[in-house]
């Protein structure tokens, strides 16, 4: 029969490796415990008391509200406060939160900058200060961190241009980025060099940005939902970008000073590179003038539930072939320069719930099939 021979300094050494190793789990504890209670004391107001558990000496880090720990590490991986209502600042102490994976402080009250010591959190894989009051530029630091998979920054009070660094530098991995919302300029500063080819989910909207969209957006061929609507963008439509978006749900380019092709007359190419985005459901153009007549080809994007053109200069008259837009419940053609009849064909669209016609140039009779029409 075997055994094992374990002498008296081997179990001392063992004694000593477990104590060691405890010690250091202990200490970095005590770190983290250390930047959140420095991040408390930058809150000037905590309406819900949510962080009275943070007060409490008899409960441990783990434990306090907002704070997940990994256990067989002892260390602090998430911080979620959002929706808290919290006033004050996020201090810059949270960077020694070495082994954060989730920072979510959305929805509170909180002003100032955004800390650029957060760069340094490279275990992060999700940031979200949305729904704040935090001003400044976004520190260029946040584009190091190369794990992050989820950003959003909007509807704060940010300004200035979005660092390069962001697009370039950052996470390969980023899956979502919102910008929404803010006072940020500039141009888009995504180069040929620098790919964001996991990017699902792109909102910029209601900025100031200005330019074409970058033709480098088109390596990002998984993009869902892509929301530019109330900058500054000019060029043509980006059909040539578009055509390499197959998953893409949702457009919105309403209200900036895109043109159609050609000089503003055509608006075929745009539709026509949309054909085989087969999980398309809506479409923003309004408020951007654009010039051409619609054409039959729109009614080959048959997965399409919203179309917005409002606003523009479309003009010709309405092509029946958009009645074939079965799934359609909203249809808003109206402040164009339409002209001819309503096509009866119309009445086909047995989902369409809204149908916005007004201040064009149409003629002639409505037709008698709308009084059985499910509009």
């Amino acid at each position: 029969m075997g055994y094992c021979k374990f002498s008296k300094f081997d179990l001392l050494s063992l004694i000593i490796v477990f104590y060691v190793a405890h010690s250091e789990n202990d200490a970095q504890i005590l770190n983290d415990r250390a930047s959140l209670l420095s991040f408390m004391a930058g809150i000037t107001y905590d309406p819900g008391n949510s962080l009275e558990s943070w007060n409490a000496s008899d409960i441990p880090v783990c434990k306090w509200a907002g704070v997940v720990c990994e256990m067989n590490r002892n260390r602090v991986v998430q911080l979620n406060l959002s929706h808290k209502s919290l006033h004050g600042s996020i201090s810059p102490a949270l960077f020694n939160l070495s082994e954060l994976k989730v920072l979510d402080l959305s929805g509170n009250f909180l002003q100032g900058r955004i800390p650029a010591e957060l760069g340094s959190l490279y275990q992060l894989r999700g940031l979200s200060l949305s729904f704040n009051l935090l001003d400044g530029e976004i520190p260029a630091e946040v584009g190091f961190l190369k794990q992050l998979q989820y950003l959003d920054l909007g509807s704060n009070k940010l300004v200035g241009e979005i660092p390069v660094s962001l697009f370039c530098n950052g996470s390969a991995s980023l899956e979502y980025l919102d910008l929404s919302n803010n006072s940020l300029s500039g141009r888009i500063p995504l180069k040929s060099q620098c790919e964001l080819r996991n990017l699902r989910y792109l909102l910029l909207w209601s900025n100031r940005f200005v330019g074409e969209v970058p033709l480098a957006l088109s390596n990002s061929s998984k993009l869902e939902w892509l929301e530019l609507g109330t900058n500054l963008l000019t060029g043509e439509l980006p059909s040539n970008i578009l055509t390499k978006m197959p998953y893409l749900k949702i457009l919105y380019l309403s209200h900036n000073l895109f043109s159609s092709h050609n000089g503003n007359t055509d608006l075929k190419p745009f539709f026509a590179s949309l054909v085989n985005s087969s999980k398309l459901e809506e479409i923003e153009l309004a408020g951007n003038y654009l010039g051409g007549e619609l054409p039959s080809i729109i009614g080959d994007l048959s997965t399409l539930v919203e179309i917005n053109l409002d606003t523009n200069l479309i003009y010709g008259s309405i092509p029946p072939q958009i009645a074939n837009l079965v799934n359609l419940t909203l249809l808003n053609l109206s402040s164009n320069l339409l002209n001819g009849s309503i096509p009866s064909e119309l009445c086909r669209m047995g989902r369409l719930e809204r149908l916005y016609l007004s201040n064009n140039s149409l003629s002639g009779d409505i037709p008698l099939t709308f009084g059985i029409c499910p509009i």
